[in-house]
């Protein structure tokens, strides 16, 4: 059996897209760049509050470790919108840890050492984007930083820090860590980035 040319039906040659093909393209190119556009803003959330809480963590162990080096009480200060890092006498805490500096610079004076010989070390950390929280040992609630409010955070020479927690909140999330007062670092961390 022989096939002739004419009883052959050819199909008509396709040169371009339907609408259909073209709308349907279109739809899962949107798809794909709002899920982007998502994964994107919560990941920069989240990266802000990370960057935010590990910077605590480097400013509490520093002064955990200045404490000890120096051996005077160091302390980390909250404000509404800064984390201060500065010898507790700074911080206007308490008037026997002058007293307990003072004994100390006499001591290195009769002993011949210069314990003396170390500068007070400060640093701050700019909180301007975050609302800051702070709860103490042994407390329900968090403390929310007014204006005029200040919380200290006492670091001893002999390495123990107060176990305090911080509850920083941004526009799109929050982030909790309680410090473990041993050794100065997130001991519990708890974060929630929104979009």
């Amino acid at each position: 059996m022989t096939i002739s040319p004419q009883s052959v039906k050819t199909l008509p040659s396709r040169r371009g897209f339907t609408l259909l093909e073209m709308v349907i393209v279109l739809a899962l190119i949107g798809l794909a760049m709002g899920g982007a556009v998502t994964l994107f803003i919560s990941t920069a959330s989240e990266r802000k509050l990370k960057e935010a809480s590990g910077d605590l963590e480097v400013l509490a162990k520093k002064a955990r470790m200045l404490a000890i080096v120096q051996q005077i009480p160091y302390s980390i200060t909250f404000s509404e919108h800064a984390a201060h890092l500065g010898p507790l006498v700074e911080a206007g805490y308490n008037e026997n840890d002058m007293n307990a500096r003072l004994d100390l610079e006499e001591r290195a004076q009769i002993e011949g050492t210069n314990h003396a010989k170390f500068s007070p070390v400060r640093e701050t950390q700019s909180l301007e984007d975050f609302v800051v929280s702070v709860r103490r040992w042994g407390a329900v609630n968090w403390g929310v930083m007014e204006s005029s409010d200040t919380q200290v955070w006492r670091f001893d020479p002999n390495g123990i820090c107060e176990p305090v927690g911080v509850r920083y909140e941004y526009k799109s999330g929050w982030v909790e860590m309680e410090f473990h007062p041993l050794s100065a670092s997130i001991r519990e961390f708890s974060m929630e980035a929104r979009k």
